[in-house]
């Protein structure tokens, strides 16, 4: 049995190896993550010009995103409907994923890439026919590396699920580093070797993670139950695209490529705590759904109502939650006082010198992954009631919103106006999902500890003006070590991760096993 197998590699009698094991998966992770992120923004933007980092910068993104609206809910629905399967089942779901989404999703994106070639417009220099059929290649091989991930997530093999992300999202730019000059002599070049990258990532994972067995056809409705979980979500996924795209792509109408890199630069530099911080929500959640799964009929809230919530949530799903929203919180809150204070600081560790006007736009876009993230928690509590439907349009409303203001903002203010725009968007956003989901039945207080959280939050900030204008010459070689000791002391005064965290996730995770 694939249980018997998985449990077997754990060692069992060394409870040290299993606590440095669940580490090094769940923050010993995020923080590789995190270390990651500015070495590629520093090699990057030292070996590529502004208009090469800005192009390359929206392929990858926009192959991505557009990977996520192919799939159809598809992904997420794996990570919802997996935990506490039999694992041929899981297999099985899977393979109907694979063969009956992702594949004419992408087969469906070739036509129109096609399409695009014979009546390409003039001016269209990025957008040669080769560079369309690697994009199209990329495009495959993120849809399959997706599925792999979040088929991983839903058995909860959190190393597998790791290691595939780490390579796929954040160790891509090695290759273009060691090309060297050869990568950075066009677009095409590193178009060919990030594609290369992810064909490579995608034959380790299908050499080395195999589910042994053979996989059981889903019971259910199969298709038409992935679709009656997924589609309602599509709205979520292209006002997702809106948020992360529109922006970028109305810059490139109304300003100078260069312009259009600084500003993908300095979100990029933000966006470092939401990929932080979604790591850490990738530990909760699974235990989220699973324990919803073991409680398929949660009883009904009392005066439940649009606003209030379908049901009412177990004592174990909130702390859970409470956990998942006191680490976001914390996070998003800390990083962004650093990105905003310490912005010069940073640019100078992190960034090319061609690139070091952007810090200028780190004030205006610091706020956004926390916006970002608050309100991903909240869609996360809807959708294990099963209320897609009102993450999708929630979403989408948000983006349009964001589109409209930013097609007013963008001609006067450029990049200033649309980060402003995309922070005021997600923060309606967060706040209609929270009234929905009516925060105060979901919340734990003894698990989210607010007090704690404020006074740590305004203790931080406190300190960090404290630093800058007390040393406003100082190196920056000086003033970020500095920087990092009121965010250390903030994380264990206002108990931000606690030991009691680790304790309550393996002992979810044990149950999932």
């Amino acid at each position: 049995m694939e249980r018997s197998r998985v449990e077997t590699r754990k060692p069992s009698n060394n409870p040290l190896g299993k606590f440095a094991n669940f580490f090094l998966l769940s923050f010993g992770y995020v923080g590789i993550r995190f270390l990651v992120a500015p070495v590629r923004a520093r090699l990057l933007t030292e070996q590529l010009g502004k208009p090469l980092y800005a192009s390359l910068s929206l392929a990858v993104t926009t192959v991505t995103l557009v990977a996520m609206f192919l799939a159809l809910g598809s992904y997420e629905f794996l990570a919802r409907r997996l935990p506490g399967i039999p694992p041929a089942r899981q297999k099985g779901w899977l393979s109907l994923v694979l063969r009956r989404i992702a594949l004419p999703g992408w087969l469906l994106a070739g036509a129109v890439a096609g399409a695009f070639c014979l009546f390409r417009p003039a001016g269209s220099e990025f957008l040669t026919a080769d560079n369309i059929l690697f994009l199209w290649l990329a495009l495959g091989l993120m849809l399959w590396l997706l599925c792999r991930v979040f088929y991983a997530l839903g058995r909860n093999r959190i190393g597998t699920m790791r290691a595939i992300q780490l390579f796929q999202n954040d160790a891509w730019f090695l290759l273009i580093f060691a090309a060297g000059t050869w990568a950075a002599a066009s677009f095409a070049h590193s178009l060919w070797i990030w594609t290369g990258w992810l064909a490579t990532v995608a034959l380790a994972v299908f050499l080395f993670d195999r589910t042994p067995g053979p996989a059981e056809a889903p019971g259910g409705k199969g298709l038409r139950e992935v679709l009656a979980f997924g589609l309602p979500l599509m709205p979520m996924l292209v006002g997702e695209m809106l948020l992360r795209l529109a922006d970028r792509y109305l810059l490139l109408a109304y300003c100078e490529i260069s312009v259009v890199a600084e500003y993908i630069l300095a979100m990029n530099i933000a966006m470092m705590a939401y990929g932080t911080g979604a790591s850490l929500l990738d530990l909760s959640v699974p235990h989220l759904y699973a324990e919803a799964n073991r409680n398929p009929a949660p009883t009904p809230a009392a005066g439940a109502s649009f606003w209030g919530g379908s049901v009412a949530p177990t004592p174990e799903m909130r702390r859970i939650f409470s956990l998942a929203l006191r680490h976001v919180t914390g996070l998003g809150a800390v990083m962004g006082l650093a990105f905003a204070f310490f912005r010069r600081d940073i640019f100078a560790v992190i960034a090319g010198p061609e690139f070091r006007n952007a810090a200028d736009l780190m004030p205006w876009v610091a706020g956004v992954p926390l916006t970002y993230l608050v309100a991903m928690a909240a869609g996360r509590a809807l959708l294990v009631q099963n209320r897609s439907r009102i993450v999708g349009g929630a979403t989408l409303g948000a983006a349009l919103l964001n589109l409209a203001v930013n097609l007013v903002v963008v001609p006067l203010w450029g990049p200033h106006g649309a980060a402003m725009s995309t922070l005021g968007s997600l923060l309606a956003l967060a706040v209609f999902l929270f009234a929905v989901i009516d925060i105060r039945r979901w919340i734990d207080r003894g698990t989210w500890k607010p007090g704690h959280l404020l006074a740590g939050i305004a203790g931080c900030a406190a300190a960090d003006w404290l630093i800058v204008t007390l040393l406003p010459d100082a190196s920056h070689w000086v003033r970020l070590p500095l920087a990092a000791v009121p965010a250390l002391l903030t994380f264990w005064l206002a108990k931000v991760f606690t030991p009691a965290d680790m304790a309550l996730l393996r002992a979810a995770n044990s149950s999932n096993s």
